[in-house]
């Protein structure tokens, strides 16, 4: 008598790409954090300077630190890492157009923007947006494409 293998079983299917880029971007924000924290890296005696571009703070700092942590651990699922995205995306996307505008003092003292810093965060804060909604765009077609019509 012959064995036979279950021709239904599908592999299991790996990690979506955008739970990839959220990892790299988590990553990414994690060595962020942690190079504000060195003090060879960070220069100036008033505002401090990563790399002598970007304006830090201590707010920076955490604020950088809680987004790379939020998107490690929102990278278990596509959709979590998919809407992830999109939030923090928005967030940056906010706070470079902030940086545009006549703030506070207080604002400027709390989250110091300068151009660097400003374009720095559009371009992170649009590429996030772009991968966040352009993945639930995918995932809301794949989803429908194996429904019979009428459904």
């Amino acid at each position: 008598m012959a064995r036979t293998h279950p021709a239904a079983r599908r592999p299991k299917p790996g990690p979506a790409p955008v739970q990839g880029m959220g990892m790299l971007i988590g990553l990414l924000f994690l060595v962020l954090g942690a190079l504000e924290l060195m003090p060879g890296v960070t220069v100036g005696d008033g505002p401090r300077q990563l790399f002598g571009v970007f304006a830090v703070s201590g707010a920076w700092t955490l604020a950088h630190l809680l987004t790379g942590a939020g998107a490690v651990f929102c990278t278990r699922s596509a959709r979590l890492a998919s809407r992830f995205l999109l939030v923090a995306g928005t967030g940056y996307a906010l706070l470079g157009i902030a940086g545009t505008l006549p703030l506070p003092a207080a604002f400027d003292d709390t989250l110091p923007m300068n151009t660097a810093g400003i374009c720095l965060a559009l371009a992170l804060g649009t590429a996030m947006i772009i991968l966040g909604a352009g993945w639930l765009r995918l995932g809301r077609k794949r989803r429908h494409r194996g429904r019979p019509a009428g459904t």
